[in-house]
């Protein structure tokens, strides 16, 4: 069977080097050059998003919380006011803000707890003084998470005032409030609380003994000294259930922190060996830190 062929001219190679479109010049053309176009129109709509923009101010939000007309938006207002306290807490030191903060956090017992919570945190950002009675009242409140809260703001406000009333929580019931009240008084530092946390190294939770011994460790008490030792025992926390492999790293440098703090001789080599072979890089730089601690005391 006969085929019939056309006359088809078939180009040269010289024409062929002609015609051909180096492949990084398709690729902008059909790629590169639409997501810079879309690039640019993306930028446009982020500036004149940011250009019309205003972020509220921590009155503003203050005052959606107490007049806001839907339980939802006074918890909202809430938390964002506990978010951008922290950048303007300079500026409102020493006004009336703080003292109009505490009468919408008394007044909000029967609101939804989170209005609480983030109140609590906002006081606790703000580190004033006249917050502690208000915010000791609110460990009455009856959800444990807003008592946890409450009793961070405390912590963070560093009053010694409120040590008496924390010192309750410490023999809660609850291990959650019992493990915080232990933080928080790591955190203010008053000695009153020793022999509190010093009984606290008995309790049947691991999480409060930890926390118990390491407040102990920021007073110089060495009480829980044994217990530091353990949590820089990699089997020992290979063992423990329930916490992530970076929890357990943060427990870890923790306890070589105290452990620094308090120059136990007894911890030194454990600490070198840390700080040489330990997988974790934080772990072997905090370990390094606390050597420096050791140091010291031989030099003197």
């Amino acid at each position: 069977m006969e085929t019939k062929s056309t006359s088809i001219r078939v180009p040269s190679a010289e024409d062929l080097t002609e015609i051909k479109r180096p492949t990084s010049l398709l690729i902008a053309q059909f790629f590169l050059f639409p997501l810079i176009i879309i690039a640019i129109c993306v930028g446009i709509f982020l500036l004149f998003g940011y250009l019309t923009y205003e972020q509220k101010t921590a009155r503003e939000y203050l005052n959606d919380v107490k007049t806001g007309s839907d339980i939802c938006c006074r918890w909202q207002a809430a938390y964002e006011l506990s978010n951008i306290i922290s950048s303007q807490k300079e500026r409102l030191r020493n006004t009336n803000f703080v003292n109009d903060l505490i009468k919408v956090y008394q007044s909000s017992r029967d609101e939804d707890p989170r209005v609480r919570r983030y109140l609590a945190l906002t006081m606790g950002h703000l580190g004033d003084p006249r917050a502690v009675p208000a915010l000791v009242e609110g460990l009455g409140d009856p959800q444990v998470e807003n008592q946890i809260y409450t009793l961070w703001a405390l912590g963070s406000i560093g009053d010694k005032a409120a040590v008496p009333e924390i010192l309750k929580k410490l023999s809660s019931q609850d291990p959650a409030l019992r493990k915080t009240s232990a933080y928080v008084l790591g955190a203010i530092k008053d000695r009153a609380a020793t022999h509190n946390l010093q009984v606290a190294l008995n309790d049947s939770s691991d999480d409060v003994r930890w926390n118990a011994a390491m407040a102990l460790a920021q007073m110089n008490d060495a009480s829980g000294a044994d217990v530091l030792i353990n949590l820089t025992d990699r089997h020992y926390l290979d063992k423990l259930e329930g916490m992530t492999a970076e929890q357990k790293g943060e427990l870890l440098i923790n306890a070589v922190k105290c452990l620094g703090i308090l120059k136990f001789e007894a911890a030194h080599d454990k600490i070198v060996a840390l700080s040489q072979n330990d997988p974790d890089l934080a772990v072997r730089d905090a370990s390094l830190e606390a050597l420096k601690r050791f140091s010291n005391v031989i030099t003197n």
